[in-house]
């Protein structure tokens, strides 16, 4: 059964107001990957996106809590993890089977932000925008790192400040 007070029957996405119907169609907005200047590579945005439209899903292998913790030592020592805690049983790992959207970088001042969704009775992860974003403009959201591990982030977003 399909819920139809939100728009979700509709074709036309201008008269969808639920947001799992762009996450269950895959209705995100292009993006690319190009060299970042705070770390690596970086995902941008080939479109205007308007403040809490949705961007991209955030997708990969899902795993149990047990086995990312194993992964994670592993992420650790390279300090390279894509791991996305789904809920409290389940982690996303985008390492292998990842899209694009895992290259967006940490910031404390993101442009975007992740939400789990439920849709269709399964968690998803979404990427929104937290303000209108223009084309070209690289995406970012907040890792949600503790205080100890966002220190070395922010450090690496001082001294693009003053570049």
């Amino acid at each position: 059964d399909l819920c139809t007070t939100c728009g979700a029957d509709q074709y036309d996405v201008t008269k969808i107001s639920c947001r799992n119907v762009m996450v269950q169609r895959g209705l995100g907005k292009k993006l690319f990957m190009a060299p970042s200047d705070v770390a690596g590579w970086g995902i941008f945005i080939k479109d205007f996106a308007y403040k809490n439209e949705f961007i991209s899903e955030y997708c990969g292998e899902i795993i149990s809590q047990d086995e990312a913790d194993r992964r994670g030592k592993v992420y650790d020592k390279y300090m390279c993890s894509f791991l996305f805690n789904l809920n409290n049983e389940y982690v996303v790992d985008a390492t292998r089977k990842g899209n694009k959207i895992r290259f967006a970088n940490h910031s404390i001042n993101p442009n975007c932000c992740a939400k789990v969704l439920m849709v269709n009775g399964d968690h998803r992860i979404g990427i929104f925008a937290k303000r209108n974003i223009q084309p070209g403009e690289e995406l970012f959201f907040d890792y949600r790192y503790g205080p100890t591990e966002q220190l070395r982030f922010v450090g690496i977003e001082r001294e693009m400040e003053f570049l």
